[in-house]
């Protein structure tokens, strides 16, 4: 019997040299007609093209817009009154990203994280103090900020973080902005005390690129440190902070939340500042995109499904006296069906993947270029490998169920042929 047809491969005593199998009907058939399947191979490239890059487009911007989000900061600051005195003029509303407390040496004590925890709207908190502002030459040419952070509760430094952590922040390790000389894992001196930098941030065009970020307990213990203080400078004793960052609940009014921090606390004691800018303008532009994109896809897969379905009927027509022969030669049903479904399958896999590849190769090209930044007005952000790997498996499956289903009923119309009239049917 041939391996794979079910049909004998001996006629007359004579043994078959080539055996006769699903691999070989395949190529066979894709070389008699290698226009056709090349025409084949196309079709199913253009449907798994769409549906990739309809995905990878959305992935890739709305992962844009989703980062932007995180590093738009706290959506309140809470700080000593006098803080309203640094902000420059700026007014209770800032039109920046609220990502550090401003340098000062107003302080109050973190106990008022307490008040601030039973505040409805009031999703998370995180305390920051401002310690120093030092000259070191060998980190910067510029002076150099140098904060306390509570790594367990940021929200707005880590975001902006170049690489993610590795590791939760541990002491005696510190993130820097981008200006700051050194390496990752490499060692740094601030004072007497060594310092080995976990991480490094994104340039973000402020005071942030200038400073370094210590942990809470790390930030007190320079502080003690002698020469570190400015000697007008009020003593820093652990619990001290300058400000807490405040993040609302999402849907809440951050007019009314705002609102209700301010009552939780005497007027004389503290001031709340606010970010008056944000993204979901961007964020409901966007959201349209998705739609748009899976709608396109949705018509091009409808569109192109009949002439996949038209392209398997040719090819099982033009086949016939192939198929004739197998079934003379004592193929089975099921083995004919199994031939004409697996040829198909094997083109849209083919289709398939190079359709993914081409997409793939095209969208490195137009970000390299920024391209994509420009048309899709947002900044594009490349997906990662297993988001693409997702998306390319999906864009296959769908494909090769495309090119399943649309050869189902040749498959099935063939495997019910007439040996004799499927022979005498193309003279």
């Amino acid at each position: 019997m041939g391996a794979g047809t079910g049909y004998p491969s001996e006629t007359k005593g004579c043994v078959m040299k080539k055996e006769i199998n699903y691999l070989t009907f395949i190529v066979a058939g894709i070389r008699n007609k290698p226009g056709r399947n090349l025409a084949t191979v196309f079709c199913f490239a253009f449907i798994a093209a769409n549906i990739f890059s309809g995905q990878y487009l959305i992935a890739g911007a709305m992962g844009s817009v989703n980062q932007g989000i995180t590093r738009m900061g706290a959506d309140y600051i809470v700080a000593p009154v006098q803080y309203s005195v640094f902000l420059r003029g700026s007014g209770p509303e800032n039109t920046f990203a609220i990502v550090t407390a401003f340098p000062s040496v107003w302080r109050v004590n973190n106990n008022i994280m307490d008040t601030l925890g039973k505040v409805q709207g009031v999703s998370g908190m995180s305390p920051q103090l401002y310690v120093s502002t030092l000259n070191l030459p060998a980190l910067s040419s510029s002076p150099v900020d140098v904060f306390g952070i509570d790594p367990t509760t940021d929200f707005t430094i880590q975001p902006w973080l170049r690489q993610p952590l590795k590791h939760p922040l541990d002491p005696g390790e510190i993130i820097v902005g981008h200006q700051i000389n050194g390496e990752i894992s490499s060692k740094i001196q601030v004072s007497n005390h060594a310092y080995t930098i976990a991480g490094r941030l994104d340039p973000t065009q402020s005071a942030v690129d200038n400073t370094v970020f210590l942990r809470l307990d790390d930030a007190y213990t320079l502080a003690a440190t002698e020469g570190i203080i400015h000697p007008s400078a009020p003593h820093i004793s652990p619990g001290d902070i300058n400000a807490v960052l405040v993040r609302i609940v999402p849907g809440e009014n951050p007019d009314t939340v705002g609102a209700s921090i301010r009552r939780s606390f005497p007027r004389t004691q503290i001031t709340v500042i606010g970010r008056h800018f944000t993204l979901d303008p961007v964020s409901q532009d966007i959201e349209g995109l998705p739609f748009l994109l899976n709608s396109i896809s949705v018509i091009i897969v409808v569109a192109a499904f009949p002439l996949i379905a038209l392209i398997a009927a040719m090819v099982a027509h033009e086949r016939q006296r192939e198929i004739g022969l197998l079934k003379s030669m004592g193929a089975k049903r099921n083995v004919i069906f199994s031939l004409v479904i697996a040829e198909s399958l094997f083109l849209a896999a083919i289709g398939g993947i190079v359709g993914v590849v081409v997409s793939l190769i095209t969208f490195n090209i137009l970000n390299t270029q920024g391209i994509l930044n420009s048309v899709l007005q947002v900044s594009f952000r490349m997906p990662t490998m297993a988001e693409t790997g997702l998306m390319a498996g999906v864009a296959l499956i769908v494909v090769i169920a495309i090119g399943s289903i649309a050869s189902l009923y040749p498959a099935y119309r063939s495997s019910r042929m007439n040996p004799y009239d499927a022979i005498r049917g193309e003279e």
